[in-house]
């Protein structure tokens, strides 16, 4: 009997290790999902740069208000900016966006949100700070400013 106790516990451990090894391997290719913007480039999560996410619609007059900023918090070279659609858009529409709007920071196809370990937000625009591993860093709901990046980065330095 005592040696059927010790093979289950054995089994048992095994079949933990073997768990939780599924599990960060998982994690693992869960954060390195590729993604594509509509230029056609591919990106990972994992970057050396902290990365901002920003949801937008061309219906949010606050969305549209923080595309200039956008367009400057994207020349920081410490920092990704990418812009997702709330609508879903074609790629088409996306593109006449980016004329339209004068959009200086790739915007993400829609096929490929579902890469993204990111909700859709309840509230536009909603911006999402990523760390170096695709970790969400920060969420912020409203419209965004340089200076709010730029506090924002010196309160985590």
């Amino acid at each position: 009997m005592r040696e059927n106790k010790k093979s289950l516990v054995i089994k048992s451990s095994v079949c933990a290790s073997l768990l939780i090894m599924t599990l960060i391997v998982l994690i693992s290719l869960y954060k390195t999902t590729s993604f594509e913007t509509i230029s056609g480039e591919s990106y990972t999560l994992k970057s050396e740069k902290l990365t901002l996410v920003n949801y937008f619609a061309e219906w949010c007059k606050p969305c549209l208000e923080e595309i200039p900023e956008l367009n400057e918090i994207a020349k920081n070279e410490n920092l990704r900016v990418f812009g997702v659609s709330y609508d879903r858009l074609s790629d088409e529409e996306i593109n006449a966006l980016v004329i339209n709007y004068n959009i200086k920071f790739p915007l993400l196809k829609t096929s490929s949100l579902a890469s993204l370990p990111l909700s859709l937000p309840t509230v536009l625009p909603t911006t999402y700070l990523l760390g170096p591993n695709g970790d969400i860093m920060h969420v912020i709901k409203g419209k965004i400013t340089q200076e709010d990046i730029h506090n924002l980065l010196e309160e985590m330095d």
